[in-house]
């Protein structure tokens, strides 16, 4: 087979003539944008971002847990990422006694770092094009299921291969929906410590009211510390392990920046759709995010009321909330930004001059005048049962935590009822793990919810064939139903009598198994999830394979069809770069929504008492003496600002850097109005959002008092007459 490298991304990226559209392969940038890197205000190298030859930005961009992006700022393995990603770390600290999430945490030395059992930090070692090594011995012309079946096959080899050679953690990822395969080397970090975080009124000020939107005033940052064996190595949490000593960790610039400077956000990326059809998109707008929003409407308005009503519901619930209110906003934004911004408009007009392209082209037409009918064909035929698949997750898997945490039971029943030997251990760890489901647990809470969720769900889901339970289910009245969702609750032996449900786990599994085999939720939880895995999953696979498959042929075929474009890859949890500038926008007549923010916005914002908008007495005083340090900006404390930087999901954390490659923020959110970026990047309103370093620092330093912890870093020359405390002055020994 042909190679497919760096010819294809050449070939490849956006329709948009912005130059500040993107999210774009590291190793790529020397051949694909340093130019027009360059061109915009950047000052460093390609090589110097991203480099295999000696150490470069890329050693100090981490992978943080999995799902967000964090930096090294310092010699010591010292980690920066927002408040939100480290938020289950600092939740599960937290009691009603020591109430991290609501006063903050600060370690004021080593010996107090708090150890995160589950919580690792990865560093990418390296990147490189392993098309040809995939595709060997595909036959194009084979059923996608047998060249997915080989694809994968390879893929396995190569990267048990490279494990062996290597001992890094190996991935083997497709771009393009599959024309292209690149292999990641990450060398993952399993000792990560909380150093600090500032209290919820500060790291998550304005919290569900201000997420996704401009003006920000929100100082969401944590800090952590990455620890290594002796050998400076990946190793399990010891007290035996030290500060990781990384390769690469980032300068800190205080100077500050101007409207039209350029920046740059290095993270992962996790998930765009850019090159979905016209038809699909229209089916985001209008039926799938609809029905999404819907729901979580009616669970968001449960929670925040008994969360305002009770402090240990408000501890219990905080990340739980957050986490359905984040994606029920965006969804509400991205609608409203397809809409505003035209997308079906703009993709039905690329795709009619995809026509017209290819009926002046015969040879062009007998390869892809296939692809667009039969993409939105499929799609057509995924739309019944996607919406009864987000009706079964939105409702019973997110939804309602009792139906989620009885499918833990599943492999254990199967366990008993085939005599594996193996049942009682399993039986013994599902007892262990039986703490922290009740330690976060709200029996009441969680049964209001399914009270409201139960009968839609129910109402909704037709699917054949369908449970016996499910059916029997449907043809109950609404007072049935409601007399079973409430029996459903108080009978369930979880949550009846937790202690002898835990003892039982310990001590007879078969016994355990018995009792889960009679009991409602436990019931339901299986008939549900059988149902969505069975019959909607089984029939919605094959479509959404094959979707995939077209997704693939078309964009093969758009970058045949217009030459004279280029495509950037979507993302997909890979490190990437994208950069922009400091610039305002205008969404609505009227309004210019300007680059920075400040601390009297805070300020004018707080309401004393207010879940989302009070304040801690020592910010307000520092505030109120003017006592910034020198971190303010000819007077005034800069708080979060703005830029053009193409972003989503997983960029939380990452790192915005100035031309110079220094860091002077921390990416967060994006705003509300260009939250569509995932489907449809459109210049004139898509922002970032990022808490300035100078905000970030003085919360260390004036409000917490750990100062100490500015010692270990690196700072630029400073360019104002306000000069930095000596202490952490740029030195020769950083």
């Amino acid at each position: 087979m042909k190679k497919i490298g760096i010819a294809f991304f050449l070939g490849a990226v956006s329709f948009s003539l912005s130059a500040k559209e993107g999210m774009w392969i590291p190793y790529l940038l020397k051949q694909l944008n340093e130019a027009e890197m360059r061109d915009m205000g950047l000052q460093i190298t390609a090589e110097d971002i991203y480099s295999l030859n000696h150490s470069s930005l890329k050693d100090a961009i981490v992978h943080f847990g999995g799902g967000c992006t964090a930096e090294l700022i310092s010699g010591e393995g010292l980690l920066l990422t927002n408040h939100h990603c480290g938020y289950g770390q600092i939740q599960a600290h937290s009691s009603l006694e020591q109430d991290y999430l609501k006063n903050g945490f600060w370690a004021m030395n080593r010996e107090e770092e708090l150890t995160n059992p589950t919580l690792t930090a990865a560093i990418v070692k390296y990147m490189r094009d392993v098309t040809n090594e995939v595709m060997v011995g595909v036959d194009p012309a084979a059923p996608q299921k047998e060249r997915l079946r080989k694809i994968g096959e390879n893929a396995r080899a190569l990267i048990e291969k490279e494990e062996t050679e290597t001992g890094y953690n190996i991935e083997v990822e497709p771009f393009f929906y599959g024309n292209q395969y690149i292999l990641v080397a990450k060398e993952t970090f399993r000792d990560v410590r909380l150093v600090g975080a500032p209290p919820s009124s500060i790291g998550k000020y304005g919290a569900d009211t201000d997420n996704w939107m401009w003006p920000r005033h929100t100082g969401d940052f944590s800090l952590f510390r990455v620890y290594a064996g002796k050998d400076n190595a990946p190793a399990d949490i010891s007290e035996e392990n030290i500060p990781y000593r990384p390769k690469q960790f980032l300068t800190v610039n205080l100077n500050g920046f101007q409207n039209g400077d350029f920046t740059m956000v290095y993270g992962f990326p996790g998930r765009t759709q850019e090159y979905l059809p016209a038809n699909e998109v229209s089916y985001i707008m209008y039926n799938y995010n609809p029905l999404r929003i819907s729901v979580r409407d009616q669970i968001l308005k449960i929670l925040d009321e008994k969360m305002r009503k009770d402090d240990a519901t408000r501890i219990k619930y905080a990340a739980k909330y957050a986490r359905i209110s984040n994606g029920w906003k965006k969804w509400i934004g991205e609608v409203n930004g397809l809409k505003e911004t035209d997308a079906l408009g703009k993709k039905q007009e690329l795709e009619n001059a995809f026509r017209a392209k290819l009926s002046q082209n015969a040879d062009l037409t007998r390869s892809y005048g296939y692809v667009l009918d039969s993409l939105n064909k499929l799609y057509a035929m995924q739309l019944p049962l996607n919406l009864q698949r987000y009706n079964y997750l939105e409702r019973m898997y997110y939804g309602t935590e009792l139906m989620r945490h009885m499918l833990r039971y599943r492999s254990l029943v199967k366990s008993v009822e085939e005599g594996d030997s193996t049942a009682a251990d399993l039986s013994k760890r599902l007892a262990a793990g039986m703490e922290d489901f009740y330690k976060d647990y709200d029996q009441a809470v969680d049964g209001e919810v399914f009270e409201k969720v139960f009968p839609d769900y129910i109402r909704d889901v037709h699917q054949e064939p369908l449970p016996e339970l499910l059916a029997e289910l449907k043809g109950m009245n609404e007072k049935k139903q409601m007399d079973f969702s409430q029996k459903l609750f108080e009978d369930c032996v979880v949550l009846r009598n937790p202690e002898k449900f835990v003892s039982l786990l310990e001590s007879n599994s078969a016994k355990a198994v018995k009792m889960l085999k009679k009991d409602r939720a436990y019931r339901l939880a299986s008939a549900s999830y059988e149902h969505y895995r069975e019959s909607l999953s089984a029939a919605a696979g094959p479509l959404a394979d094959a979707a995939e498959e077209l997704q693939g042929a078309y964009i093969k075929a758009l970058r045949e069809v217009f030459p004279e474009r280029r495509f950037y890859p979507d993302a997909n949890s890979t490190l990437r770069v994208a950069y922009g500038k400091v610039e305002p926008y205008d969404p609505v007549d009227g309004i210019l929504y300007k680059t920075q923010t400040f601390l009297e916005g805070v300020m004018a914002k707080h309401v004393p008492g207010d879940y989302e908008f009070d304040l801690p007495e020592k910010l307000i005083e520092l505030y109120n003496e003017k006592d910034y340090g020198p971190y303010a900006q000819e007077g005034r404390l800069p708080v979060c600002f703005i830029a053009s930087n193409h972003t989503t999901g997983g960029n939380s954390g990452s790192p915005a850097l100035n031309g110079s490659g220094e860091l002077i923020g921390l990416n967060f959110d994006r705003a509300w109005e260009g939250t569509m970026s995932d489907l449809n990047y459109d210049i004139s309103r898509c922002r970032n959002i990022m808490v300035d370093i100078r905000y970030v620092l003085f919360i260390v330093d004036k409000f917490a008092g750990a100062g100490y912890l500015l010692k270990e870093m690196r700072f630029a020359e400073p360019e104002t007459p306000v000069q930095l405390p000596a202490e952490i002055l740029p030195s020769e020994k950083n």
